[in-house]
């Protein structure tokens, strides 16, 4: 998985029992963080801005450089040979309005480089069926993580999974990591570790204001963002913004904050969804935000009493690498793997192309 916040390439080897589509039991076996080299961090930052031809060759050659960041992981873990690789690819468009999304890092070139087959290209058959093509995270929310009432995935862009009976409803609440890196990066810091810094700042009522004005966060479900609607509309104005970096993350924390609180509301009142209490789970690096977590526990704890789980280091960090594992697996079964009651597309997904790998047969 490489995430919208480019902090590298998540790998992780996981092992999942099927049966007639239900996991019955799975496991995270070894993960690693592989960080993207400044170089890469600075092309696919610029890539949106580039040309076809620029675009088309970053797109083979991350799959090379994905490929081989693979091959040197299972090296170190040859106790576990893999049947299958699934990969997200690099979002450099998210547009389901205009009915594209393009994620890169060619599938084929990590099936030649590391001899295993390979599932990329998720999200495409969904937007086909006129769906948003995201979130994704639900389909582990519902198949791996069922015991909450609700999901909360802290990554670049943060989303929001609701356990509404067997009903699942998710969608992109807003930016997140992706904002607070960006000005922690001003520092010279690529993190605000632990929401210190966030911590020590204090609220600017007008940018906060402002943040919560955008029209995105009237719209009902089913949304989702993407990067470039993020940097244009949020991270940009936060970077702007005439004011101490300490005020201007204490700030973010809050609008992010205070939106997933009144996402959690509005969808309490749409779906009469009333609980005596509710059980939230938090993943993705924001989880690692003590002062964002505090924040938005302040803030969901108004409309409702909710607690907020934060799993394992190992969890936090690798959900949506395993989400990857999970759809791969499902799309090699030939199962839907992305929820059309999520995305809104005509129909379930059975979303991902498939390249044979050449070490043994596909699946």
């Amino acid at each position: 998985m490489s995430g919208s916040s480019l902090d590298g390439l998540d790998i992780a080897t996981c092992r999942f029992e099927l049966q007639d589509g239900a996991v019955q039991d799975w496991a995270l076996l070894a993960w690693q963080t592989v960080p993207y080299p400044e170089h890469w961090q600075e092309r696919l930052r610029a890539l949106p801005q580039a040309s076809a031809r620029e675009l088309a060759q970053a797109h083979a050659e991350l799959g090379h450089w994905m490929g081989e960041a693979v091959e040197a992981f299972l090296q170190q873990h040859p106790q576990w040979p893999p049947d299958l690789i699934a990969s997200h690819g690099h979002t450099i468009f998210h547009f389901p309005e205009q009915g594209f999304t393009t994620q890169i890092g060619d599938g084929a070139a990590i099936a030649a480089t590391t001899g295993i087959a390979t599932v990329c290209d998720f999200r495409t058959t969904d937007l086909a069926l006129k769906g948003q093509g995201a979130p994704l995270a639900p389909l582990a929310d519902r198949l791996l993580f069922s015991q909450y009432d609700f999901m909360l995935n802290l990554g670049g862009i943060a989303n929001m999974t609701c356990r509404i009976g067997e009903r699942y409803i998710a969608f992109d609440v807003g930016g997140a990591n992706q904002i607070l890196n960006a000005l922690a990066l001003t520092l010279g810091l690529p993190y605000d570790d632990g929401g210190r810094l966030a911590a020590s700042g204090k609220l600017i009522p007008e940018l906060k204001d402002t943040l919560d004005s955008l029209p995105y966060f009237q719209q009902p479900p089913p949304k989702s963002l993407g990067n470039d609607w993020v940097q244009h509309y949020q991270t940009d104005l936060c970077l702007g913004w005439p004011a101490p970096v300490e005020d201007r993350l204490h700030t973010v924390c809050a609008h992010i904050a205070g939106q997933i609180a009144l996402a959690f509301d509005r969808i309490r009142t749409a779906e009469n969804w009333q609980l005596p209490t509710y059980s939230a789970l938090a993943t993705g690096g924001g989880a690692f935000n003590a002062f964002l977590n505090h924040l938005i526990l302040v803030a969901c704890n108004q409309i409702a009493p909710v607690s907020l789980h934060i799993p394992d280091h190992a969890i936090v960090s690798m959900k949506e690498a395993i989400l990857m594992a999970l759809m791969g697996v499902l799309r090699a079964e030939g199962r839907p793997n992305c929820l059309s009651s999520v995305t809104g597309a005509r129909q379930d997904a059975i979303g991902g192309a498939m390249y044979a790998g050449w070490s043994k047969p596909l699946l």
